[in-house]
């Protein structure tokens, strides 16, 4: 029950710090009402302990100290965890070399979390809260205490030390989870199959499954269940926090205990209910990570699923069950990859034996046994594999899921498996017949065909704006950032969201990197029919649009902001003014040839630097609202002071993209 809880809440998306609240209640109520029927004194104790732990949710430890003692209990190669009495600190360090079990005295400032949030990236904020962190911890002094004998870190590098690059990355992804962008992740995640690449458990289960059927040729006893268990120990200290491992050994002892030991007094689900509930009440911050999510609701699905097959013919048993696990999985595809891809079924199926193979040979690697030359052959076999199937690939795109429609769709779902477990014919058949037709017109454009938008896109440090008529699609400006492929990380996914496939067009104001630097990423990763630049002549048509550059003297300029593109366009019934990174001179230029110009918005010039938006300018085209395009502390100190006080004199509504993230305007074409 509590597992099934954290799920919907989880997909309903309530607020985490209300999501702590819930569990609390839910969680130490019922051991209360067990108690509460047996023992009244234990019961009001624990009725007590209840508002106790609601009330311990608030709490944030903000009491600042001069130092902090504490163990590392995650480490990375540029960050690690601090566990401080029962704070969790977070504490950057370039090129980190402290390991987990180390104890450590930092002297720092701590301050709460606060970083860069790009539009469509990982929420690394979020992550770290849903582990317990809510605070940062600077460096200025740091003295180990205790050195964890075992460096970790360091026998993983001895170990993939014998594997070539590629090879090795996708080993430390399969072993460690350690993530990596090559050639055979990207075409994995093309064919939406990561699942089978980092931090799987089907390779840990696969291995206790083969090991005990070999122990059991020469034990005929209860011990082949249990050797393999064993022998996984010292791997879960070379992956230890990785809960993937934890919980699938403490499954399996507590299924060898309750079948030995106990006479099988517990069923299935029940063992992986209380070993759910065991986790949640030593760290209630696990329900929130993805391999506790699926990992105890899946074996709850499965047996619904099972069920619901009673009534199929024998040999049509094993595909109708894959496919409803693969609609289970939709709402974790669309989350992950912002689409389905219609061949992950067959592929996921087709391929989990190969990279089950290729996950046991590289443990069996790890503990000693040398096969690595079969480990790199079969990998680059796999690699090859990978890359042709991903030639095939297509994708579907569409949003993840909002709440509510998670809450349908699970709720269709579990409907349409229990009419189906009955027998129940005229219902299962409607209710399989919303669920699908609603799947396919959710992944139908239709949206697209009746509206039109324009999203000022958060793309950190740049400018890139995309706008859309109806299916026609044209991005301003690209943005480009030195540590981060913009195109792959932030564009292309928030393009799949939109359900967009193509570009028509793309215009680059200038050459300055934060708004262009993503074109060429942009150009070989994604299909952009036409670029225009300020060497190009205007005005251009594309579709119902008409772009109008207001900068007439580009030519007459060496400068790049000075040759920067000024580009004004009606959409929605109104008029936007794209400054680009257009200088004062410019603006004085345009209040000359165009006294007559005025906008609605005005994307203002220059992320808000002093060298733009001078105050007869802003008067000239009085805009409603002023959109800023700038990143979140960044160190040039955009926007200005005296450039928002301008805007602010003149009554203009002020929009960041470093406040708000992506800015969005949106409209029916027919309105």
């Amino acid at each position: 029950m509590i597992i099934f809880l954290l799920f919907i809440c989880f997909w309903l998306g309530i607020s985490f710090r209300y999501q702590i609240i819930i569990f609390s209640i839910v969680g130490i109520l019922l051991i209360s009402l067990i108690f509460y029927r047996y023992k009244k004194k234990i019961g009001l104790l624990a009725i007590g302990l209840t508002i106790i732990g609601v009330g311990i949710s608030y709490i944030k430890f903000d009491v600042k100290k001069e130092s902090y003692s504490g163990i590392v209990i995650d480490s990375h190669p540029n960050y690690f965890l601090l566990l401080s009495g029962a704070e969790r600190l977070y504490t950057y360090n370039k090129n980190n070399e402290y390991e987990i079990g180390d104890y450590l005295k930092i002297t720092g400032e701590k301050e709460e979390l606060s970083f860069t949030m790009l539009e469509s990236q990982f929420d690394f904020k979020d992550y770290l809260n849903k582990k317990g962190v809510y605070y940062s911890l600077s460096i200025k002094k740091i003295e180990t205490k205790f050195s964890n004998p075992i460096r970790i870190r360091n026998r993983r590098e001895k170990f993939l030390s014998h594997f070539d690059e590629k090879s090795r990355n996708l080993i430390s992804a399969i072993l460690f989870s350690d993530s990596a962008e090559d050639e055979i992740t990207n075409d994995a995640k093309k064919l939406h199959i990561g699942k089978l690449i980092n931090a799987s458990g089907i390779f840990i289960h696969s291995y206790l499954t083969l090991f005990s059927f070999l122990l059991f040729k020469f034990i005929k006893d209860k011990k082949a269940k249990i050797l393999p268990v064993l022998f996984l120990l010292p791997y879960l200290i070379f992956t230890f926090p990785r809960f993937t491992v934890i919980r699938i050994i403490l499954l399996t002892l507590f299924r060898y205990i309750n079948e030995i030991f106990l006479k099988k007094r517990f069923t299935g689900l029940e063992i992986v209910g209380i070993l759910g509930f065991f986790f949640l009440t030593i760290d209630f911050h696990l329900g929130y990570q993805m391999s506790f999510i699926i990992g105890f609701t899946m074996p709850f699905f499965i047996k619904v699923i099972r069920e619901a097959e009673m009534y199929i013919g024998r040999k049509w048993k094993k595909p109708y069950e894959l496919l409803l696990i693969y609609l289970f999985f939709i709402p974790f595809e669309l989350k992950f990859y912002n689409g389905i891809n219609p061949l992950s079924l067959i592929t996921n199926f087709a391929l989990s034996p190969l990279f089950i193979f290729e996950a046991v040979i590289s443990l069996l690697c790890f503990y000693g046994v040398p096969l690595y030359g079969l480990a790199n052959w079969s990998i680059k076999g796999l690699g090859n594999l990978l890359g042709w199937l991903a030639k095939l690939s297509f994708q579907i795109n569409a949003p993840p899921f909002a709440g509510w429609m998670i809450f349908i769709f699970g709720l269709a779902f579990l409907t349409y498996c229990y009419y189906r477990s009955i027998g129940f014919i005229p219902l299962y058949r409607a209710v399989a017949g919303f669920f699908l037709v609603g799947l396919v017109l959710y992944h139908l454009p239709i949206n697209n065909f009746i509206s039109e938008e324009i999203c000022f896109i958060n793309v950190g440090q740049g400018d890139s704006c995309l706008i859309r008529k109806g299916t026609t699609s044209v991005l301003i400006d690209t943005g480009g950032l030195r540590y981060t492929d913009i195109a792959k990380e932030t564009l292309i996914p928030f393009l799949k969201k939109k359900r967009i496939y193509n570009i028509d067009l793309v215009i680059a104001t200038h050459n300055d990197f934060d708004h262009s630097g993503a074109l060429d990423s942009l150009k070989e990763n994604f299909y952009v029919k036409k670029v225009k630049t300020n060497n190009d002549v205007f005005p251009v048509s594309v579709g119902q649009l008409t772009f109008t550059n207001y900068n007439s003297h580009i030519t007459e300029y060496s400068d790049e902001n000075d040759r920067s593109l000024v580009i004004g366009f009606s959409l929605m019934h109104k008029y936007f003014l794209m400054m680009g990174d257009a200088p004062i001179m410019v603006e004085r230029n345009i209040i000359k040839e165009y006294p007559e110009l005025d906008c609605d918005i005005l994307k203002v010039g220059h992320h808000g630097s002093d060298t733009s938006s001078c105050k007869e300018f802003v008067q000239l085209v009085s805009p409603e609202t002023a959109i800023i395009s700038v990143g979140k502390n960044n160190k040039y100190g955009h926007p200005h002071k005296s450039v928002l006080k301008i805007l602010e004199e003149e009554g203009v509504e002020i929009r960041r993209t470093d406040l708000e993230g992506t800015i969005t305007y949106s409209n029916y074409i027919f309105m």
